[in-house]
């Protein structure tokens, strides 16, 4: 694992693996995840190109970074990480809020983004849920029962490896930044300049996971976006379907 120096004096962390040779490849991971997660996808990618993932500010191995925790920080984070690994030109892959980063991340810096693949997303216009919902979200972070009951349904077939998993990345995350977090995701409002992205851009959605929510509220945003849907997986389509989602890495960035 390598680490790297923020604006601010922050030091977060990320894994690398790969081909240095080909265009980087940089993971955001989700709301309580880690880089850990791309684990499956990024080594059925690495025998031919650079990959890394980040674990964001207070996440993962970087969860002793300070705030603030809200997108537009985590994704000012990136020009440090590119400038210290040298990954411009790059293409950005997120997955849930990290695809809010990477949104926010190529409209702060079109000049560095030569792609976009945009999984499970979140969208640049947030996500308002019922009351219920909501409550039980901002009931997971620091709650092991809870966090049980959420991980039990962010895939369609669970498995004890990738459960344990999101349990581990969950538990790293102090209370506090998840929350404040939450706050910043759900309440994103820049839809209008997702518009604007001119960077290829590839939407994937899990079949199990409202794929026409994605279809409407982010690949309709994003002018010339492509959209699949990968069948057999709930949220969690890269520990469920790392192939799948690999595959459809492989051809996107054979048309850049």
């Amino acid at each position: 694992m390598a680490s790297f120096y923020t604006a601010d004096g922050a030091v977060l962390h990320y894994t690398e693996r790969g081909n240095r040779g080909d265009i980087p490849l940089l993971f955001l991971h989700g709301w309580l995840g880690a880089a850990s997660i791309w684990g499956p996808v990024m080594e059925r990618l690495e025998r031919r190109h650079r990959t890394l993932a980040v674990d964001l500010r207070g996440f993962g191995a970087s969860a002793a970074a300070p705030g603030p925790y809200r997108i537009e920080a985590l994704s000012d984070d990136l020009s440090a990480l590119i400038l210290a690994a040298d990954l411009d030109p790059l293409v950005v892959i997120g997955h849930s809020m990290g695809a809010a980063i990477a949104q926010r991340f190529a409209i702060d810096r079109p000049d560095a983004v030569e792609g976009l693949v945009l999984i499970a997303p979140v969208p640049a216009s947030g996500l308002r849920f019922s009351p219920k919902v909501d409550g039980f979200f901002r009931s997971v972070p620091g709650n092991t029962e809870a966090t049980n009951r959420w991980v039990a349904g962010l895939m369609r077939d669970p498995q004890p490896d990738h459960s344990a998993l999101l349990r581990a990345a969950a538990a790293s995350v102090e209370p506090s930044v998840a929350l404040e977090n939450y706050e910043s995701w759900t309440a994103l409002d820049f839809g209008d300049e997702a518009a604007t992205i001119d960077t290829p851009t590839l939407v994937i959605a899990p079949e199990g996971d409202r794929p026409e929510f994605a279809r409407e509220h982010v690949a309709n945003v994003i002018p010339g976006s492509r959209f699949e849907i990968v069948p057999d997986a709930g949220h969690y389509v890269p520990l469920e379907q790392p192939q799948a989602i690999a595959g459809l890495i492989e051809r996107f960035i054979a048309d850049l």
